[in-house]
């Protein structure tokens, strides 16, 4: 698939809610990070979870952001074979690029959640702090790591089938 050309589709509108509330939530993880930091006993070693959560989810706005450059220049680059393959099967261009299109919806989805466990790993560390126990939030963190593996699986099963049709 290198040298193709796409046709630009601009993201889908849940795409950019996603990474509007992704941000939202990172920005959010910083300003627990500070009031934790506040309380006695706390360590500046709490700002590392929002800082690296960040950094991720600056990972994939630039994924995002130059989702074609990176298809037509880097193709291997890209993972999930099967559907890139059948991306590339299509006759019809404009079906072809809507799909691609919403390949990314799925990273926008994963930056909301990126952003959504920054918060909560960061509230989760500055609890433990405060009350010199483990927090039981670290399950949640668990059933959101396990809820964000299979809607991204139910996802990509939607492009899927929409290729197929």
């Amino acid at each position: 698939m290198a040298g193709k050309r796409l046709k630009r589709y601009g993201l889908e509108g849940g795409a950019k809610a996603l990474i509007a509330i992704g941000l939202l939530l990172n920005l959010s993880a910083w300003f627990a990070a500070a009031y934790y930091f506040g309380l006695p006993g706390s360590k500046v070693t709490l700002f590392i979870v929002p800082l690296v959560f960040t950094c991720v989810s600056a990972i994939f706005l630039l994924v995002i952001r130059y989702r074609y450059t990176l298809f037509e220049k880097y193709p291997y680059l890209m993972s999930l074979p099967s559907l890139f393959y059948r991306l590339g099967e299509q006759k019809d261009t404009n079906k072809q690029s809507v799909a691609f299109s919403m390949i990314f919806t799925v990273h926008a989805l994963v930056l909301a959640v990126v952003g959504f466990m920054s918060l909560l790993l960061t509230i989760t560390v500055g609890a433990s702090i405060k009350s010199s126990a483990a927090s039981p939030l670290l399950y949640i963190y668990l059933a959101v790591a396990a809820v964000l593996v299979i809607s991204v699986f139910l996802l990509y099963r939607r492009i899927y089938f929409k290729l197929m049709k």
